[in-house]
């Protein structure tokens, strides 16, 4: 058995859209799990390719509406998995497919797509909800003693280091002052972001404008993450936005640890 875990994210935009490009993501890195958001189907609407990956299953949370949000995890035979639920006993979350719950022994990983607040009123209203329910239920993992990572598309530029215009942004839903309030609430309770464990570098981006489909411009923000409970950290062994991966307008990212 190998003594690192790699666990991969990525919000497809998509999956029947991206199969080519999922399937050469799933061969060349081969992750004992991978997250994935707004997976706009149901596992009944996939092809035989995407619902039988060899040494892989599949776990769905169809949102309920076709073409639209949802979460997948796809994860190795031979994991050490005891439980995938979509029930988290907080509402909002349980809502519109958004959340994945995957437990192995005393460690959890929480798959979430956070909803986009862009269109204001009730939506922004219905994130920030949606932001501090992750928050009570992270925080009552943490208190339970459980070790826990929370990955998936956050929907938020964290500080200004993470996208590419700050001051023109500084109005628009991702990079609100509520909003990335929220986010230092989650790392309060005791979450580290591991990306920056390992690098303070700006322009390291995971979305990009679908109009700059080669990202060339680099007009990005960054959205994915992994959060690990503090703890966690020192079985970190890699943290990676993989930016040159196509088949979305977000780019997988990866998480590397010491089992």
């Amino acid at each position: 058995m190998n003594k690192e875990m790699l666990i991969a994210s990525w919000n497809i935009n998509g999956i029947r859209s991206a199969e080519r490009e999922l399937l050469g993501f799933i061969d060349g890195f081969k992750p004992d799990f991978l997250l994935l958001q707004e997976v706009r189907a149901s596992i009944n609407d996939l092809s035989l390719f995407l619902r039988y990956i060899p040494q892989y299953r599949l776990e769905f949370n169809y949102s309920g509406h076709p073409g639209y949000g949802g979460t997948a995890l796809y994860y190795k035979e031979n994991a050490p998995l005891e439980k995938v639920s979509c029930s988290t006993g907080e509402g909002i979350l349980d809502n519109e497919g958004r959340s994945m719950i995957v437990q192995l022994g005393d460690l959890n990983i929480l798959n979430f797509y956070v909803p986009n607040g862009s269109r204001g009123g009730e939506r922004l209203s219905y994130k920030i909800d949606f932001y501090k329910s992750i928050i009570r239920y992270a925080k009552d993992l943490v208190d339970k003693r459980y070790s826990v990572i929370i990955g998936g598309d956050l929907n938020v530029a964290h500080t200004e280091k993470d996208l590419y215009s700050p001051a023109t942004n500084k109005n628009h839903s991702g990079f609100l002052p509520v909003e990335r309030e929220l986010f230092n609430e989650i790392l309060g309770i005791g979450f580290l972001d591991s990306f920056r464990i390992f690098s303070s570098d700006g322009g390291c981006y995971t979305w990009w404008h679908m109009r700059d489909p080669k990202r060339e411009r680099n007009n990005g923000w960054r959205f994915d993450y992994f959060l690990v409970s503090r703890g966690l950290e020192a079985k970190v062994r890699k943290s990676a936005i993989l930016r040159d991966v196509f088949g979305s307008d977000h780019c997988p990212i990866l998480l590397e640890l010491e089992r």
